[in-house]
């Protein structure tokens, strides 16, 4: 009696693994009018801001459209979906002009 696999082993391929890891760390903290920014995020990758200072800030994309988000002072937190488009935006706080940061997608 002969017992053959009816598929060899490892012959499957499901490719299930469709999250980049960079999307987990899709994160901006604002601290002492600063933004701390994650290294990259993926496209169309769901952004975190949370700001710690005590006054409101945004992250308004410089080119006007890419991404706009209000985040309330004292821990408040926001999100917003990083453009889907591979690049770099350049962004800033409409309250505060001196508050500039860069969002790479990739």
């Amino acid at each position: 009696m002969s017992m053959e696999p009816s598929s060899p082993a490892g012959s499957t391929s499901m490719g299930s693994e469709s999250v980049p890891a960079s999307a987990a760390a899709a994160a901006i903290t604002i601290s002492n009018f600063e933004y701390k920014v994650p290294m990259s995020v993926a496209p169309g990758a769901e952004v975190s801001v949370t700001n710690m200072d005590t006054v409101e800030h945004t992250v308004t994309a410089d080119d006007g459209s890419s991404f706009n988000v209000e985040v309330k002072e004292n821990g408040g937190k926001a999100t917003f979906t990083a453009p889907s488009k591979p690049g770099t935006y350049a962004f800033h706080c409409k309250y505060h002009p001196n508050m500039h940061g860069t969002l790479t997608v990739k």
